[in-house]
């Protein structure tokens, strides 16, 4: 016979646990994605909840598989592509021109939630590539060097320790690497042991750390900020939460990058404006 469902008394005594014995607070994430991700631990574990419970208590290793349950990490390079073809075709020259102005020389990003890194490290290569254009004398609008910001920094955090050393490499497997070009591919990654790893001048694009976006205080001086298929796992308040941190930690005129089912909270609309509806891109006013 199939275990009950959780209760939410349930979910919220794990969650306590998890948060006065390793300091992770998921209190205020959406219930109805918790429950999903601790009943799946329970059937892995083949136990029922006060079983559950008391394991908690006697391996502590338990926790991290359960951290590891929740924190889902989906993602891969250039994941949804018209999303990164926008960022490349206009975020990245509206930001360049927008710094040139006012004689800033430093393009800086924040990919919050990184997971593993496909996500910063796709903002680096477009950057990179974009930046080399310049400096080579062209970038497809007749335009010559000078025109893009010398210094690039992208600044990657993810709540997960293992993830945040794992992008720290660079190495990734073909499945991953699915949505990355030919040229991308030759130019910036190199073979290792049946795997890819990006190279130097790629990775030292970018600053991996630990960082909880709930708990923690946001980043400065940013241009381009990106949390996509985060704020899903939220609830509306959190939400509503975490994009005034990201209102607070964009220059005006930056940009915030959501994922494909978020959207702005009507509270902070006015902060906002829509660029590409589809994408859900919008800038800081």
């Amino acid at each position: 016979m199939a275990e009950p469902a959780l209760s939410e008394e349930h979910i919220d005594i794990i969650l306590d646990k998890m948060y006065c014995q390793r300091g992770w607070d998921f209190r205020r994430y959406r219930k109805s994605s918790l429950r999903r991700c601790i009943e799946r631990r329970l059937a892995f574990s083949r136990l029922p909840y006060e079983h559950y419970i008391n394991l908690l208590d006697t391996e502590p290793k338990e926790f991290h598989y359960l951290f590891n349950q929740i924190t889902i990490k989906v993602s891969e390079f250039f994941r949804d592509p018209e999303v990164f073809q926008k960022i490349e075709k206009y975020v990245i020259p509206e930001t360049a021109g927008r710094l040139k102005s006012k004689n800033q020389s430093t393009l800086r990003v924040w990919s919050s939630g990184c997971a593993r890194g496909e996500e910063p490290y796709s903002l680096a290569l477009l950057l990179a590539n974009e930046r080399e254009r310049y400096y080579c004398g062209h970038n497809g609008n007749g335009n010559t060097g000078g025109e893009f910001p010398c210094n690039i920094k992208i600044f990657a955090t993810d709540i997960d320790e293992i993830s945040i050393e794992l992008a720290r490499r660079g190495v990734y497997n073909e499945p991953f690497l699915q949505n990355v070009s030919l040229y991308f591919k030759n130019h910036y990654f190199k073979s290792i042991d049946n795997s890819y790893q990006l190279i130097s001048q790629i990775r030292n694009l970018v600053t991996f750390g630990i960082h909880n976006i709930v708990s923690n205080i946001h980043l400065s001086h940013i241009d381009i900020a990106i949390c996509r298929n985060l704020l899903i796992y939220f609830e509306k308040d959190l939400q509503e939460k975490v994009i005034e941190k990201f209102w607070y930690a964009l220059d005006k005129g930056g940009f915030l990058i959501l994922g494909k089912s978020e959207v702005i909270p009507p509270a902070l609309r006015n902060r906002f404006a829509e660029v590409f509806r589809k994408e859900k891109i919008y800038q800081k006013i």
